[in-house]
């Protein structure tokens, strides 16, 4: 799907436009001018003839220019019926906001089929319905009623959620070179979908960073693919909810979405390349930290801190999330120690560099230790104590920033005497952070990210031969029997499995596997059988197996067993599913007990 006129028109029509400042159709009119967008702008509504000084038109055919993008700021049912007037102009590229559709039950679920046959029939490209429409700050297009114009920047950013891109957009305006080349609401994806817009974005030269949120994945094969294709180019970090079952009642009702396993949504991500954020600050953290081009280079970590306790609380979280403290050579310890005035400073990793400390003593550290080729990134923290130079020490660690390669995270905490540093911070292009609580799971997951590109795989998907393909009942358990049958379909040669259904049988068939032996119940009513001591393991004579057969079917009611020889060896489990989105989804790890703990 070529998207490039849809985000970048050369001529834009709002049908539905208003004369009222809180309806949608002025918002988005207000949006477009305000943006900047320098293209040819139409607007229709038969009830009046002006808006912002520009002619308003009865009728979109009345206008007799080709027109690029089509933006319907009307009802649901109304924009079913401009589709069929659309077509005879030969408008192909729409935004559609209505609601109404999928999300709303039944009957929005059919005229959602509709919208979709109609698309499809007239060759239609529709971002929506039930979206806020999107930004380009490369055109300067802003389709949106969000309350502010978009702030420019690299970061391009798909959304299912209207109300998390308005958010977005507030939280950017606030901040200093972090902004957008792209914001995009899918809505309920009648036509556009995510896979469409991460192939646009993977190819965009203005995007250097793309986040998205999603509540579901609508083609998990091709996602899969491109995901991966993406990674390989640059960063790709997704929130995703619906991790919980609440979570996916809610995100269903919102946009119409089929929510799968969060599991295989987590694994699929990660595999493909992806980053996934646990919470929304996480997820601000990593975009800043990937729009400003300062990804540490290593798991290796320094600490300078002017507050002991603080420093040794982000230390836990650093090791918590797999990070390392960096080790001090004792050159350098002298160094400081000499340039800091004696024994006063703590010279380990974190550095406590204690409460007084200065600009010119912070200035001393960095230069004495950033340049240790081990080290992957600085972590500089501050607290606005009495004799704190906090702007000054702002200005220093800009300076050595410029100086040096290695990253350099400022964690300036407080409020009121750190504020015009973060904002010093963002004209420079450092992530600065008013707190620690997110930046070691974020410098973590970037970093798991750098080393999954640096030795990722080609996944390639291998068609099975028709005749090697397993054929497998269609039932919910499969019992041991039928199991085993299906392995050795698979070319697995699994260890015979021998039902006995009396004493009899059950001494005649030990005799003949040959000691030592296991013992298990027979019953498709009990899948986890070593909750009832439904295993007897390493039965040593025909006596052991006797008295363990006559417990057994005491303890389960049931006369029938299965005997297997006894093997030794290293025990996992092996499962398989077809998930609803990504297709055959693979288990693999410890077996017996251990597998309770999956």
């Amino acid at each position: 799907m070529d998207l490039k006129t849809f985000f970048n028109p050369a001529s834009i029509a709002i049908i539905g436009v208003s004369e009222n400042p809180k309806k949608v159709g002025y918002l988005v009119a207000e949006n477009l001018i305000r943006q900047g967008y320098k293209g040819e702008i139409y607007f229709i509504n038969p009830k009046f003839d002006k808006l912002f000084d520009r002619p308003v038109y009865k009728d979109i055919k009345d206008i007799k220019k080709p027109i690029d993008l089509v933006v319907l700021a009307v009802p649901a049912d109304a924009a079913m019926h401009l589709l069929d007037d659309l077509k005879t102009i030969d408008i192909h590229n729409i935004v559609l906001y209505a609601a109404g559709f999928k999300e709303a039950g039944v009957d929005g679920a059919v005229k959602e089929q509709n919208l979709v046959m109609k698309a499809k029939q007239y060759d239609m490209t529709i971002l929506g319905p039930n979206c806020i429409g999107y930004v380009s700050t490369i055109s300067n297009a802003n389709v949106t009623f969000l309350k502010n114009a978009s702030p420019k920047g690299n970061v391009g950013f798909i959304s299912q959620s209207g109300a998390l891109g308005s958010l977005m957009v507030d939280y950017l305006v606030g901040h200093e070179n972090f902004g957008f080349s792209y914001f995009m609401s899918l809505g309920n994806k009648a036509t556009i979908d995510e896979c469409d817009l991460l192939e646009f974005l993977r190819d965009d030269p203005d995007t250097k960073v793309i986040g998205m949120y999603l509540e579901d994945v609508k083609r998990g094969e091709d996602f899969k693919r491109i995901l991966e294709e993406t990674t390989k180019i640059k960063p790709v970090i997704i929130l995703k909810s619906g991790s919980t079952v609440e979570g996916s009642k809610a995100a269903g009702s919102h946009t119409g979405s089929m929510v799968g396993d969060d599991m295989v949504y987590t694994t699929a991500f990660d595999q493909y390349g992806g980053i996934r954020a646990g919470q929304f600050f996480e997820f601000m953290s990593m975009l800043k930290i990937c729009s400003f081009g300062r990804a540490p280079t290593s798991k290796d970590i320094l600490i300078l801190s002017n507050a002991g306790g603080i420093g040794v609380l982000l230390t836990d979280e650093l090791i918590k999330n797999k990070l390392e403290l960096v080790t001090v050579p004792e050159d350098v310890k002298e160094t400081i120690k000499k340039n800091m005035g004696g024994d006063k400073v703590t010279i380990h990793n974190p550095i406590d560099l204690l409460g007084d400390a200065s600009a010119f003593q912070y200035r001393q550290a960095i230069a004495a230790t950033i340049q240790q080729k081990h080290i992957g990134g600085v972590i500089v923290m501050l607290t606005p104590q009495a004799n704190t130079e906090v702007e000054d020490t702002a200005i220093t660690l800009i300076e050595a920033q410029s100086a040096f390669s290695k990253p350099i995270f400022p964690i300036f905490m407080g409020e009121k005497s750190v504020g015009q540093s973060h904002t010093h911070f963002e004209r420079a292009k450092m992530a600065s952070f008013f707190t620690y609580d997110f930046l070691p799971s974020a410098l973590a997951k970037i970093i798991h990210y750098q080393d999954h590109i640096q030795h990722s795989v080609v996944h390639t998907k291998k068609e099975i031969e028709p005749a090697k393909r397993v054929v497998i009942p269609k039932k919910s358990i499969l019992n041991p029997f039928e199991t085993n049958t299906v392995l050795m379909s698979a070319g697995i040669n699994p260890v015979s499995l021998i039902l006995a259904k009396s004493e009899e049988e059950v001494r005649k068939l030990g005799n003949e596997i040959g000691y030592p032996i296991v013992l298990k119940i027979a019953s498709e009513k009990i899948t986890h059988k070593t909750e009832v001591k439904g295993v007897r393991i390493n039965i040593q004579n025909e006596k052991e197996l006797v008295d363990n057969y006559h417990n057994m079917c005491e303890a389960t009611g049931e006369p029938s067993v299965f005997l297997q020889k006894m093997m030794r060896g290293h025990e996992f489990i092996i499962g398989a599913k077809r998930d609803n989105q990504f297709g055959i989804v693979i288990l693999l790890g410890l077996g017996g007990i251990y597998a309770e703990l999956i």
